[in-house]
């Protein structure tokens, strides 16, 4: 099953037009054009007027090929649908306006009615759930910083991160979301459609092996972690950047954050490693470390993350220790690997993503490892290593990124 992500123009307006010269109509798309999607009720009016002459004229159409052509949407996932000779999922997302809204309505109301793509499943339910906030074109900071961010998000929400059954439908929309949709499409290996203009011809942009810099984004993992958490970054609006990084990054007064483009390739990025912040006691300690032992650390930290994610009530993964108490809400994981006993200090830190999305990083401030970390009485070296330590990794500003490849 295929998933097809389209978004919803306004090219049903223009062949209903072509078809009846209707003045009133026309005169209420100019007065709604641009009008933000908050004051699609206010302007029940005009909207019902409007739903109503398209409705009656889709179904007043008996002819399939007629009905394919009613809007460059349905037209262009018939043809998309004829190519990949799959079943599909269509999700059709809509611009943050009145007009995006009105058609998504008309676009649902008439769904069965279309041929060879009646039968497929048609996504959100409702017009609330397929607008992307902020995408509109009258303020080019909003469509850039919140728009682009949310149509983002929506299409990880699709693809739940597995990309392979995901296509991008560029035919309508905003043009101005064209470029960096292809950009989302090339990186994720996503095929890209679209029928050229007034045609049937249906266009399919090829995948281009691109070469990302990744030491771009490996040189400043700590920068882009911590806006990931925290979304934009207070730092002096003059402050230099290398001119590699100043592409991937917005800037607004003394805040900055991740651009559109910048998200995508940081998630691209992000998606081959396994990254936890660590001390820089640890970090010596990992350099110190053989070959088998550090490998005994790295699949302890990833289990770690995997019980935090998978079953975070696990009663190891806050290991009682007693009479010790640890500032800044650390934690002790009890782990065993390969036949020796584990113990990592940790926090952990909960946030939301640019997405919307629940998340958490992971903080490693110190680790033993051996057939002596067992014990939990006050004596135990460990421990002893612990509470004498816990002084050097409270400070998070210096902690450093650790990547573990998956």
């Amino acid at each position: 099953m295929k998933k097809v992500v389209t978004m919803i123009g306004t090219s049903i307006l223009e062949n209903y037009l072509k078809k009846d010269h209707d003045v009133t109509l026309s005169n209420s798309i100019e007065a709604l054009r641009n009008k933000s999607s908050d004051r699609f009720e206010e302007e029940k009016h005009r909207v019902s007027y409007m739903k109503t002459k398209l409705n009656s004229w889709i179904r007043s159409i008996n002819n399939k090929k007629e009905l394919l052509n009613v809007c460059a949407e349905i037209k262009s996932i018939a043809k998309i649908a004829e190519e990949v000779k799959e079943d599909l999922e269509v999700y059709l997302l809509v611009s943050d306006t009145i007009l995006g809204s009105l058609i998504f309505e008309v676009i649902l109301e008439n769904w069965e009615r279309f041929p060879q793509i009646g039968d497929f499943k048609l996504y959100p339910e409702n017009r609330n759930l397929a607008i992307i906030k902020g995408l509109q074109t009258e303020d080019r900071k909003k469509f850039s910083t919140e728009g682009m961010p949310n149509l983002i998000q929506a299409l990880f929400r699709i693809s739940g991160d597995y990309w392979n059954d995901v296509i991008i439908n560029v035919t309508s929309g905003y043009k101005a979301t064209i470029p960096y949709l292809t950009v989302f499409g090339q990186v994720f290996k996503c095929p890209i459609y679209y029928i050229f203009e007034n045609t049937d011809s249906l266009i399919k942009i090829p995948y281009v092996p691109i070469d990302i810099n990744e030491r771009v984004f490996k040189d400043n993992e700590k920068f882009l972690l911590d806006l990931e958490v925290c979304d934009t970054k207070s730092i002096p609006s003059d402050t230099p950047f290398r001119d590699e990084i100043e592409s991937l990054i917005e800037r607004v007064d003394d805040l900055v954050s991740l651009n559109p483009i910048g998200l995508v390739l940081w998630e691209r990025y992000r998606s081959s490693f396994r990254l936890f912040q660590i001390s820089e006691i640890l970090s010596k300690e990992l350099e110190g470390m053989d070959v088998n032992t550090k490998m005994i650390a790295e699949k302890s930290f990833m289990e770690l993350e995997r019980r935090l994610q998978e079953n975070p009530t696990d009663p190891d993964l806050d290991h009682k220790l007693s009479n010790s108490r640890f500032p800044e809400n650390f934690k002790v994981f009890k782990h065993k690997e390969n036949n020796l006993q584990v113990r990592i200090l940790y926090k952990k830190q909960d946030y939301k993503n640019r997405y919307g999305l629940d998340k958490f990083l992971v903080y490693l401030g110190l680790i033993t490892i051996g057939n002596d970390v067992h014990n939990s009485n006050d004596k135990s070296e460990y421990i002893e290593y612990f509470q004498n330590n816990i002084h050097r990794v409270t400070n998070f500003d210096e902690y450093l990124v650790y990547r573990i490849s998956k």
